[in-house]
């Protein structure tokens, strides 16, 4: 144990006397190359110039771009339900047929719907027949009201004819009574008389009576129009009710038809029809206990290509922001490249997802035409979606991300130029880094050396020889 210890002092100790050899020699060294430094007179030495590489900045701000995932969805897309169960007997389309909005693609059997249809046709038949038929009541209810009105006419000017009659035997009356007074007419003329004007008197009541009778007879002739009127009323009700479930028994009816809601292809095939008399598969109704479509249609023309974009890039997105699609099935296609097929984001949630702090937003692409060989679109595929946010500052110049020295808060950071043979550190002030480029919106001009390496360390007005590598390259 004793010797093992005594070991660990004498390397403890060989070592310390290692690192106070290094260091003498070091200082020795540096104190001869000190004297070395002066001419043989004793004048200092020109410094030797550094070698450094220069580019020129480019004109034009950094565009904020932000490049993710993104993944091709269909504009629409719906699975297809039946509402009426029953067997399948025609199914006209299989996985990958293309299909036009309203295209008929299979249809159940539901022999019961198709009894109801035609019992309740042939109930809205009858109640238009009885339509008719009260018509035609309300018609002969209006002839009879016109002529008790015509009759009631017909009174009133009886009674005129015989007031007019009675006033008349009654000048007879009095004319006799005179005569006989005189004896110049017999007593037997007077009661002749008498019994005229009587009858006549009596003929005028019975006339006034007659008017009574008649206006009895047309307010029962109206009243006669009225139920006529409120029976063809009903009638058309019925008529309305009876349409009403025609209309019912149709729609369920319809539901044994399964049609295209749009244009598009179908991309899924649940059940099969039966052939050769044989029933196909039964299906059963979705408010039922069906839970599995018959088919799926997805419209295809128009594509969406959904992008998560990060919570840095969220306010900078705009209608105005453009889009460039690349797929990864698609080598060497991109959408919205061309500047007659610009993209642009056509919505976003403006809302970001609080477990990914991302922000879904979505593209529309117009689906080239399928005859085009590896250029459609599929859903599901996926590749890189280049958004344009904003663009540059106009008056901004883009140097190298390695040309800035020192960055500070407030944008305010540093770059070393070459100036008549020499280095000389300018501050800046820069908007945007992206690692590639700085773009410097003061204290540059596209005229300006900016050094972005050096063959030694530089300091202010140090002489340096230029490798110039022309304008920075873009990103």
């Amino acid at each position: 144990m004793n010797s093992l210890r005594w070991y660990h002092f004498v390397v403890i100790l060989v070592i310390f006397g290692a690192l106070c050899g290094g260091a003498w020699y070091a200082v020795a060294h540096s104190k001869t190359a000190a004297g070395d430094g002066s001419s043989h007179n004793g004048a200092p030495k020109a410094p030797t110039p550094v070698t450094v590489e220069v580019v020129k900045p480019r004109a034009g701000g950094i565009e904020r771009v932000c490049v993710q995932p993104g993944t091709v969805e269909p504009f629409e897309g719906a699975d297809l339900y039946a509402k009426a169960s029953g067997y399948l007997v025609e199914q006209s389309v299989d996985i990958g047929s293309r299909v036009s909005a309203g295209d008929v693609l299979a249809r159940i059997a539901v022999p019961e719907y198709e009894k109801t249809v035609e019992r309740d046709a042939a109930r809205v038949r009858d109640m238009n027949a009885k339509v008719k038929q009260m018509e035609a009541h309300l018609r002969a209810a209006q002839a009879e009201q016109r002529a008790a009105e015509a009759a009631v006419n017909l009174a009133a000017v009886m009674v005129k004819a015989k007031t007019a009659y009675k006033r008349f035997r009654e000048k007879q009356l009095e004319r006799v009574k005179g005569l006989v007074a005189e004896r110049a007419e017999s007593a037997k003329l007077l009661d002749e008389q008498e019994d005229f004007y009587q009858s006549a008197f009596e003929a005028e009541n019975a006339a006034k009576e007659n008017v009574i009778a008649s206006k009895e007879k047309a307010l029962a002739a109206t009243a006669k129009v009225t139920q006529a009127e409120a029976d063809v009323d009903e009638a058309r009700a019925d008529v309305g009710v009876a349409e009403a479930e025609l209309a019912r028994s149709k729609v369920l009816l319809e539901y044994t038809v399964i049609r295209a809601p749009y244009t598009g292809v179908v991309t899924k095939r649940n059940f099969h029809a039966g052939k050769g008399g044989r029933p196909g598969d039964f299906i059963k109704a979705a408010d039922q206990g069906g839970v599995v479509p018959l088919l799926a249609v997805e419209r295809t023309d128009l594509m969406r290509v959904v992008v998560q974009v990060p919570d840095r890039d969220v306010p900078y997105v705009s209608t105005t922001s453009t889009a460039v699609v690349e797929i990864d099935a698609l080598p060497g296609v991109k959408f919205g490249a061309a500047p007659a097929d610009k993209l642009k984001v056509s919505r976003w949630a403006t809302a970001e997802d609080p477990a990914t702090r991302t922000m879904r937003i979505e593209i529309d692409v117009p689906n080239p035409d399928p005859a085009v060989p590896n250029h459609i679109l599929v859903h599901g595929m996926y590749g890189r979606v280049t958004i344009a946010l904003t663009p540059g500052a106009p008056n901004a110049v883009r140097v190298p991300s390695a040309a800035l020295v020192g960055k500070a808060g407030g944008g305010r950071g540093s770059v070393r130029v070459v100036r008549d043979g020499k280095a000389h550190l300018v501050p800046v002030q820069f908007a945007t880094d992206n690692g590639i480029e700085v773009e410097v919106v003061a204290g540059l001009s596209p005229a300006d050396q900016v050094v972005t390496r050096a063959t030694g360390p530089l300091e202010e007005g140090a002489p340096v020889t230029v490798q110039d590598r022309g304008t920075a390259p873009g990103h």
